[in-house]
């Protein structure tokens, strides 16, 4: 049986979970496209992906040293055009296994030779603002 779209990103974001989990920062901005964007909570949009590295492993020295992502919704758009969105729920973990952060991100996939690559990143944590 053919693998579906849902299966496909699912099988790209255990793939992030891994590298994220085992520290390899440059593992996951490989999972990236080369002119990614991410938009994180609070900062202004980054292009590329040294703001991936740098994003993501500040998060992980900050105490998120573990991320779960569970898929909520993912769906093509036109079909001739190889890509896709993924909206979905985070949560980072701390090394005792409390939550450090949860929140909700839209990624916008590209395919690229067969591939799945992150091409937009947006996730905002459901954290309010203190102050």
């Amino acid at each position: 049986m053919a693998a579906t779209l849902k299966d496909e990103i699912e099988a790209a974001n255990v793939k992030f979970m891994h590298c994220y989990d085992s520290g390899d920062f440059v593992g996951l901005s490989n999972l990236y496209t080369a002119d990614c964007r991410l938009m994180p909570t609070g900062a202004a949009t980054l292009i590329g992906k040294d703001g991936v590295q740098a994003v993501f492993s500040s998060v992980h020295k900050a105490g998120g040293v573990k991320v779960v992502l569970e898929v909520v919704e993912v769906g093509a758009f036109d079909p001739s055009v190889d890509m896709a969105y993924e909206r979905s729920q985070y949560t980072f973990m701390k090394e005792n296994g409390e939550t450090f952060d949860q929140g909700k991100y839209l990624v916008i996939w590209k395919k690229i030779e067969g591939v799945w690559y992150l091409y937009t990143d947006i996730f905002n944590t459901n954290t309010p603002p203190s102050g």
